[in-house]
Parts: C-alpha cells; structure tokens; sequence
C-alpha cells in the first residue's frame, strides 16, 4: 500500500466526528477520492489509538462512528442521571421474530407470537429499530419490515456474523 498523507488520517477522523450517522468505508473513500482498502487501513490505526482513550472508534454493521468506552459508563450514568430505556419482553420477542424471518408483516410477526403487536411494532419503528423495507406482493400490499438501523447500535453488535457466533 501506497503511504499514506497524515492529512488523509486527519480529515477521517473529522468526517467520523462530524457525521450523523455512522459511515461506511466506501463513502468516506469517494468523498475524499482513495481507495476503500487505504480508509479501512486508516480505521484501522484510529481504532487502535482511541482504545485507551474514553471514546472509541466502533465499526457497527459494517460502519464506523465514535462512541464512549464502556470504561466510562459508570461516570456518564452519574453525569446524565437517566437509565437507557430498557425494551419490554413483548418488544424483545417481536425484535427476535422480526431480525430471524425478515422481511415479515405485520401478521406474520402476531401468527408467529400469539398476540397483537400494533402498539409495539410502532415503538420498534419510532425508536428505528424496525424499519419498512418494502410491501409484500400480495392483496393488500402489507408493509414487510425488517431490522432497522438502530438495531446494532442499540445492541452495540458490530454486524451479522457477531450474532451467528
């Protein structure tokens, strides 16, 4: 590999800091016109400088963000005095169901769980953790949904194959 300007490792880490929402490998090459293989290498040395620092650099499905170590978690408790918001067991079942048959309806999601999933369903979708996907190819055209893009954050997995293990 070709070296690498400092400035290329500079300009990285400011577009991670900046952007609102993680960003993928190729994004970051073609904004700044490199190779997807010179960014991944850069990620690479960032993440390794920021794991002694109170904020890391994660690769969350497949994209990159920075986020508080876990080291610091009992601090930012004190400091923002609110418990994350856990998920009810309903909203939990209906996640499982949704992440291991998507893309799903609605129906299928309460046929598979036993119960009405109107008022959950809702909850996962305004917290993005389910997400519209596209609508079934049937009468009706109902709504298929799928696992949304909070979901590994919310989770802190880093893609499909950390929950396969």
């Amino acid at each position: 590999m070709k070296e690498i300007k400092p400035i290329i490792k500079k300009q990285i880490e400011a577009l991670i800091f900046v952007a609102d929402k993680p960003l993928y490998p190729q994004e970051i090459a073609k904004i700044l016109e490199i190779t997807v293989e010179e960014v991944e290498y850069i990620l690479q040395e960032l993440k390794k400088e920021y794991e002694e620092r109170g904020i890391n650099l994660y690769k969350i499905n497949g994209a990159y963000e920075f986020a508080t170590s876990p080291d610091t978690a009992s601090a930012l408790w004190r400091y923002v005095s609110r418990k994350r918001e856990r998920l009810s067991k309903a909203a939990l079942e209906a996640l499982a169901i949704i992440y291991y048959h998507q893309p799903i309806t609605k129906a299928e999601i309460e046929t598979i769980r036993g119960a009405k999933v109107d008022s959950v369903l809702g909850m996962l979708l305004e917290k993005r953790l389910v997400k519209i996907v596209g609508r079934k190819e049937t009468i009706g055209r109902p709504f298929l949904y799928g696992i949304g893009d909070e979901f590994y954050r919310y989770f802190f997995i880093e893609d499909d194959e950390e929950l396969r293990r």
